[in-house]
């Protein structure tokens, strides 16, 4: 018995604490699975009727006018022009309900465009960070979301200082790089050249895409198959992000996705109306891209205010959030559709 008595005391816990901890196990192991499934079951209702940001996702309220821009692509004096006809921060200053909106690749000169503004990109992005500090608290109502060519400037700056790079060297650095058999597709993305530590630190915290309570949405390429829900758009995994900032329509790319894809996509997340970027209209016939915009489908509108406009016109968009867009086709010419030059 004392050998008993003596093992219980050194080998065994009391029953009531063995007890204790297989409850703090339980009650940890539901409260895990309620939060998973509220992260789960996100709605667009879910959140205030005001402008927030949760992870990469933008959330717009049901009123107020987003005046949208999107492919810069170093075009300094297309950025300005756009500031210059939306009076964008002189109304956000005098505290009207509007929100500018960037969906992406303000950065990096495109191979072939004929408009070359030396350090455009830096102007943008020095530009936009000063305007968000410059307004203070109404800042935020400036939203910059990234593109595919923030998105890999970026990470291509990352991967050069972890090689070494620094002030001193990024020039030689950067001009290995693309002396390398890679080299081509590393100089689509030459905001490198011109990236210091604060352009990377703003760019990897720039959101990703935005979604209205009436059912507007913005991202800069297009649908993600892979979302299943609104909680995937919060932390978006690789493959949503890739979707969401590189994919193309079939009509660009033979394996991309399709109007079905589109309307699957708007429906998980409860979105009605798809704005992007990304695609240059030339892709586009004469019969989709008109009004300097293009439309594919009901439901998907795509529009460039920089580079890949052509042959159509360099645009802008003014949308007001307080409607329920049934259609890319309610959407019209001079009320909600502008020239960038008129």
């Amino acid at each position: 018995m004392r050998r008993l008595e003596n093992g219980r005391k050194g080998n065994f816990l009391p029953l009531p604490f063995i007890f204790f901890r297989c409850l703090c196990f339980i009650f940890y192991t539901l409260l895990c699975l309620s939060f998973l499934a509220v992260a789960q079951s996100k709605q667009l209702a879910d959140y205030p009727n005001q402008l927030t940001r949760d992870g990469e996702l933008v959330i717009l309220p049901d009123r107020g006018t987003v005046y949208i821009a999107t492919d810069f692509h170093t075009h300094w004096s297309d950025f300005n022009q756009w500031l210059e006809r939306t009076k964008l921060i002189e109304q956000i200053e005098a505290g009207e309900d509007v929100y500018g909106l960037i969906l992406g690749d303000a950065v990096d000169h495109k191979p072939g465009d004929p408009i070359v503004e030396r350090f455009g990109d830096v102007k943008i992005v020095d530009r936009i960070m000063q305007l968000q500090e410059q307004l203070g608290t109404k800042g935020k109502r400036l939203i910059y979301l990234k593109g595919n060519h923030e998105f890999a400037a970026a990470d291509t700056y990352a991967m050069l200082k972890r090689a070494g790079m620094n002030d001193n060297n990024q020039h030689d650095f950067i001009r290995k790089l693309y002396q390398t058999p890679n080299g081509p597709y590393y100089q689509q993305f030459n905001f490198i050249e011109r990236m210091t530590d604060k352009h990377y630190d703003y760019l990897i915290s720039l959101p990703t895409i935005a979604v209205g309570k009436n059912g507007f949405v913005g991202v800069h390429a297009g649908t993600s198959r892979s979302a299943k829900s609104l909680a995937d758009l919060i932390q978006p995994n690789k493959k949503v992000l890739e979707e969401l900032l590189w994919d193309r329509p079939t009509v660009a790319k033979s394996d991309g996705y399709t109007l079905s894809h589109t309307e699957t996509f708007l429906k998980r997340i409860g979105g009605r109306v798809l704005i992007v970027g990304h695609t240059p209209l030339i892709y586009f016939t004469r019969k989709k891209a008109k009004d300097g915009v293009a439309r594919l489908g009901k439901y998907q509108l795509f529009f460039a205010t920089g580079y890949g406009a052509e042959p159509g016109v360099r645009s802008y968009l003014a949308i007001d959030l307080s409607k329920k867009y049934e259609s890319v086709s309610d959407l019209k010419y001079e009320v909600e559709i502008y020239s960038l030059y008129p």
